[in-house]
């Protein structure tokens, strides 16, 4: 499995951004794909993130009540098999090279 990242979704054309009310899984837990995984608002609704990766969630990068543009990342899915510090690494990788979708249209439009 190596390590996968579980990253903001997009549910509509509209939504630029999310907030983590609840996470329904906790650290180290054994997820199977489609369970319910976290609690996101928006400023149209109110939904449950499913978890689209069956394995075990290693870490959370969002903590509760944090706003977070769509495409960043969540959590951290991993083997058990894969060190503290990959994972770090990891999320430092992303989030250096992470660019919100409207920074990275605006790119494109300039």
């Amino acid at each position: 499995m190596g390590i996968q990242p579980l990253t903001m979704p997009k549910w509509g054309l509209s939504m630029t951004e999310g907030l983590v009310n609840d996470w329904l899984a906790g650290e180290g837990e054994t997820v199977a794909k489609t369970q319910d995984l976290v609690e996101i608002e928006t400023t149209k609704i109110n939904n449950v993130f499913e978890s689209p990766i069956a394995g075990t969630l290693r870490r959370y990068v969002a903590a509760v009540g944090e706003t977070l543009p769509v495409g960043a990342l969540l959590a951290v899915f991993a083997d058990k098999t894969v060190s503290d510090a990959d994972i770090d690494a990891f999320i430092a990788d992303f989030q250096e090279n992470f660019v919100p979708p409207e920074e990275d249209e605006a790119a494109v439009d300039s």
